[in-house]
């Protein structure tokens, strides 16, 4: 499948990696839709879209991963507008932060509904309409590194989207065969809003500048920096790409090294 005619669906992609990842596949030709909760966010990235990535094809659509019945609703469309998906990188919001003492039964609900089990309905409706095309397709998760080492604020985040490469293997032993390929990848600290958020904590608890307070957070990594959203973005290129097709049921760590696994 030339890549011009990639069909692509980005979730959580009105800004930080999903953004990044949807422009890089649009500077690729690729038709791309996005979902966000905020519709002024979308517009603004669905122009940027448009004008950035010289993307023909390029729309936003409001849902909440979080509501069964907007995840259905997501897809139906993509379908409606795009006439079928190739591509599925599904990116997704922050679990409630907290610990197994501090998160309530509602929290968990959440991680849940909003990771995993949208995952898996995005990815069981993405495959079924993969495999009964002749293009095959792709489908990527955007977890995080946690998913390696847990860490207590962060345990209901790690759990769900662990539960996401165990997804993921699944459908790439079950799907083998029928030109559809799951992958995982894993990011560690990478310069979003999210981190810029918790750069600002850190200049408050702490009196620090912003040089500072970024430092404090790059200093555990070997290379002694954050990641951009670009990097993670060339790399999903990458394993989507027409020279990545040996590549299937692998999880990419990409965090510059903090993990201290060694396979």
């Amino acid at each position: 499948m030339h890549r011009s005619t990639r069909r692509v669906l980005v979730t959580a992609a009105s800004k930080g990696l999903g953004f990044a990842i949807a422009n890089r596949l649009g500077q690729d030709g690729a038709q791309v839709v996005i979902c966000g909760r905020n519709q002024p966010d979308l517009d603004k990235a669905v122009a940027e879209l448009r004008d950035k990535s010289r993307c023909e094809v390029a729309h936003g659509i409001v849902a909440d991963l979080s509501r069964r019945s907007d995840v259905d609703t997501l897809f139906d469309r993509t379908l409606n507008l795009l006439g079928g998906v190739d591509c599925l990188v599904v990116n997704s919001g922050h679990a409630p932060y907290g610990t197994i003492d501090t998160l309530s039964d509602d929290d968990w609900d959440e991680s849940y509904e909003m990771l995993l089990l949208s995952a898996v309905r995005l990815s069981r409706a993405a495959a079924k309409v993969m495999k009964a095309s002749e293009r095959g397709g792709d489908i990527v998760y955007v977890t995080s590194a946690g998913i390696h080492e847990a860490t207590d604020h962060r345990v209901a985040s790690n759990v769900m989207r662990a539960g996401i490469a165990v997804v993921a293997k699944h459908l790439a032993d079950t799907l083998a065969g029928s030109g559809v390929r799951v992958n995982v990848v894993a990011p560690g600290y990478f310069d979003t809003g999210r981190m810029r958020r918790r750069i600002e904590e850190i200049m408050v608890d702490e009196g620090l500048d912003r040089q500072s307070a970024t430092g404090r957070i790059a200093a555990a990594n070997p290379l002694g920096r954050i990641g951009t959203a670009n990097e993670l973005a060339e790399l999903i290129a990458f394993i989507v790409g027409d020279g990545a097709r040996y590549l299937n049921g692998t999880t990419i760590t990409m965090d510059g090294g903090s993990s201290r696994l060694v396979a």
